[in-house]
């Protein structure tokens, strides 16, 4: 049955123009004033060369949208009519057939406000008039008479802390300055017949192996009775508003890697005498998660135990996944989630300076497992404290925070990212100037904000998940905070210390760290011309945002490979680069289990065609680092570590059964001679991590390769070369399409084997990877098979790299 109570979606009929000049023109909804004016043919493609520059005059204008929507007799006669903004970005006078309607100063926000009294039969019409965000910024700014230390804005006066927008759109170090305006989010016409659902939330009372108690409180607008149905078979209905429902033998939740993400579903239904009033579904995960920060034997322990288990995380810190958030397709968001899954993570950290994300985002996760770490939408500044921006704020958090805790994969919520790191070591009272008695009133205000304002915003909406109220708790700079709480290390990439730094300092909990590199060549020259594909070229400088970005990529690719052959091999190199070094950052952070809990990089995708920290460029294409994340996230990893006198050789699980195997480890020369080989039966706890064995040094040897065999088959696997880049031999490499796969051989070893198919067919189930000699792998794509006319070509480090200069002969033995 239809319920009474219907919702409507205004997204056709818009129009737009620059505030008081020019023609309307076809606007869509959801969308902005960048995409709109890009559909019409007034810009240029602003991801393309170097378009940014040209379309800054955008962000310091007004804009107006309007749209024409018919109403019905019918339902003008509900007992309420309301219109409902999800998302008005940002600040947005809203007129409903030429009287104000509302005031919107608040991106993050949704508006419903009822308007039974103001529509009519028949045409009505909306206006939404946007203000300039940058100009708004810049009055306030002058009014206060002092500016914030908001160092990632590149606008001029540097004033975004103003409005509640998405930081990342005045610029970050790996993203452009467009900052957008418009109707970001869907508007809805909703007539209320009876009643209505306002929301569901549940919370679980009990679950043990044989059963749960879930309780339900629908919140209702309007006289009825509820009634709450599951989907599965023997979970009997239940009435009332307040209802629990019982599970026998209730199915689990798990992250991914543990278990399979098991969703109930549950209908709430609002009926009076007449029949149905309204429906509302959600889903529900019977999991328990549990953030344990507290204070141990070591220092001070971070870890997220799930169903009573430790797990250790692993995965990346998200960027919002375009610069107009409009252009991000349900099928981006699936293929996101993909790529994580296929990376075996377990977690994402939805980070401070982006957005919250859509309900799709999360019920994605919800589905495919992965644990969501959320910022509150505050990062690397300080912020106003006035009453008007902190009851805008209250108001933000109480709407997320009722929206996003329904989710079985949220985590935690955390209420910034750097604030605190940057009061306390950033010198932001030297650098901008502040008295002492203006910095101890910020710092004290937004203390407020964050240990007081928000969590009690969290204890009151939903109570049972951990807070805290700054990432990260530990600084990079000082080796005693690795023994405390989570931390952001960014020594390798802003100290430009030596890559195997990062097994060296490895704290309990890593929530950032990474390295850049380019793209594919294919990526870059979608957003190029041929010349400006030169390292440097004021179009990729563009692109390049990281003002050092270059020159250290340069210096550590030259250090750890050689000199590149030309400008492909500049960016296949850096890929390398970049993969090898936080290879290293992740097995040290496993290794280090339990003592270390989790590890999270930088970046996991991009939000514009750019030069960055991503393992995921932002045309959808895998770097070097994901198909290395991929296997060094996977349950079972063997590592060699190297020490004084060899190898420690080193097994963790994350599986929950032992395991009983064979380690067979040897040392080899490049072309598969072997000078040293063990072979020894080895069990391996579950959920563990520790030494198996030891490798000795050996004169010669150039690879050091072991295998963790099983009955059924290579359950892990571990490759390292010994020797210099610039020594290795031509590998012979062999390549075929066969049975819709490729398959490539080696006659000696071959370091990062990298196969490249025509750009339409995806990414491969693996790439970038050790062949020993002799070795022949079968490589698929992800999605869908290879055909047999399809282009293909594999190179390894030799091709990629100057041949290292002949000795002088007086050099020679």
């Amino acid at each position: 049955m239809t319920p009474a109570t219907t919702r409507r979606g205004l997204g056709s009929g818009w129009t737009f123009r620059q505030a008081g000049q020019g023609d309307w023109l076809p606007a869509q909804v959801p969308g902005s004033n960048f995409t709109d004016l890009w559909r019409a043919g007034v810009i240029e493609d602003p991801y393309h060369r170097d378009a940014e520059p040209r379309l800054q005059w955008i962000e310091r204008a007004d804009w107006e949208y309007r749209c024409g929507f018919e109403v019905t007799a019918e339902e003008l006669a509900g007992d309420g009519v309301a219109l409902v903004f999800d998302g008005l970005d940002t600040l947005c006078d809203v007129r409903l057939n030429g009287a104000a309607l509302l005031s919107s100063d608040n991106m993050f926000r949704a508006h419903r406000v009822e308007v039974k009294d103001r529509l009519r039969v028949g045409p009505n019409e909306l206006t939404l008039h946007f203000r300039s965000p940058v100009l708004h910024g810049e009055r306030a700014q002058a009014a206060d008479g002092f500016r914030y230390p908001a160092e990632n804005d590149k606008t001029d006066a540097r004033a975004s802390v103003h409005v509640r927008k998405a930081p990342y759109h005045f610029g970050w170090d790996w993203g452009p300055k467009y900052v957008p305006s418009g109707v970001w989010r869907p508007v809805w016409l909703d007539v209320v017949r009876r009643g209505r659902i306002v929301d569901v939330q549940y919370r679980i009372e009990a679950l043990d192996d044989a059963r749960a108690v879930v309780r339900f409180d629908v919140e209702v607008e309007g006289a009825g009775e509820v009634e709450i149905a599951c989907d599965v078979a023997g979970v009997a209905p239940v009435r009332g508003a307040t209802a629990r429902v019982v599970i026998d033998n209730p199915r689990r939740w798990w992250p991914n890697g543990l278990g399979e993400a098991f969703l109930y579903r549950f209908t709430a239904t609002l009926r009076d005498a007449a029949g149905v009033i309204d429906r509302a579904t959600t889903r529900v995960g019977l999991r328990t998660i549990r953030v344990r920060n507290e204070p141990d034997a070591i220092g001070e322990c971070f870890e997220i135990e799930v169903n009573g288990r430790r797990t250790f995380m692993k995965g990346a810190n998200y960027i919002p996944s375009d610069s107009f958030l409009e252009r991000v397709t349900p099928e981006r968001y699936a293929r996101l989630f993909r790529d994580a899954v296929d990376a075996n993570m377990n977690m994402l950290r939805v980070w401070g300076g982006g957005t919250y994300e859509s309900d799709l985002f999360h019920d994605l996760a919800d589905e495919h497992g992965i644990l969501i770490w959320q910022d509150f939408m505050f990062s690397c500044t300080l912020y106003p404290s006035d009453p008007a921006f902190l009851a805008t704020v209250a108001e933000e958090a109480r709407q997320q925070i009722r929206r996003l805790r329904r989710h079985p994969s949220l985590a935690l919520w955390c209420g910034n990212n750097e604030v605190s790191l940057g009061i306390a070591h950033w010198n932001w009272p030297a650098t901008f100037d502040y008295p002492p008695a203006l910095f101890e009133r910020l710092v004290a205000a937004n203390r407020d904000l964050f240990e007081r304002l928000l969590p009690d915003l969290v204890a009151e909406h939903d109570p049972e998940r951990f807070y805290m109220p700054s990432s990260p708790i530990g600084f990079w700079n000082d080796p005693a905070d690795d023994a405390r709480g989570d931390n952001h290390y960014w020594g390798v990439w802003h100290g430009e210390e030596p890559l195997s730094t990062y097994a060296e300092r490895v704290p309990r909990f890593m929530s950032e760290y990474g390295f850049q590199s380019y793209p594919d060549i294919a990526s870059v020259e979608r957003f190029t011309d041929c010349e400006d594909r030169v390292v440097g070229s004021a179009v990729l400088a563009l692109h390049q945002k990281h003002p050092r970005g270059d020159a250290i990529i340069g210096r550590f690719l030259r250090e750890h490979h050689g000199e590149p052959r030309d400008f492909a091999a500049f960016c296949t190199l850096s890929q390398l680069t970049q993969a090898d070094a936080l290879r290293i950052a992740f097995e040290a952070h496993r290794r280090a289990m339990p003592r270390c809990m989790g590890s999270l990089y930088w970046q996991f995708n991009d939000c514009f065609p750019a030069i960055s920290w991503s393992s995921i460029d932002y045309y959808g294409r895998w770097k070097a680092l994901h198909y290395q994340a991929a296997r060094s996230f996977a349950p079972v990893i063997l590592s060699a570590e190297a020490v004084a006198d060899g190898h420690a050789i080193h097994i963790v699980s994350d599986r929950v059964d032992p395991i009983d195997a064979t380690l067979v480890l040897e040392l080899i020369d490049f072309d598969g001679g072997v000078l040293w080989r063990s072979e020894a039966p080895v069990t391996i706890a579950g959920n563990s991590a520790g030494v198996v064995a030891r490798v000795p040094a050996v004169d010669g040897a150039q690879v050091l390769t072991g295998q963790v065999v099983t009955p059924a088959g290579v359950v892990a696997r571990d490759v390292r070369m010994l020797d210099d880049a610039r020594n290795l031999p031509d590998p012979g490499l062999r390549v075929r399409i066969e049975d819709g796969a490729v398959v490539v051989a080696a006659e000696r070893f071959a370091r990062a084997v990298g196969i490249v198919v025509d750009a339409a067919h995806g990414n491969l189930s693996d790439n970038h990877f050790d062949l020993l000699p002799g070795e022949e792998r079968r490589v698929t794509l992800r999605e869908g098979r290879l055909p047999a006319g399809a282009s293909v070509a594999v190179a390894s480090v030799v091709d990629w790299i100057e041949p290292a200069p002949a000795m002088p002969l007086a050099a020679r033995a």
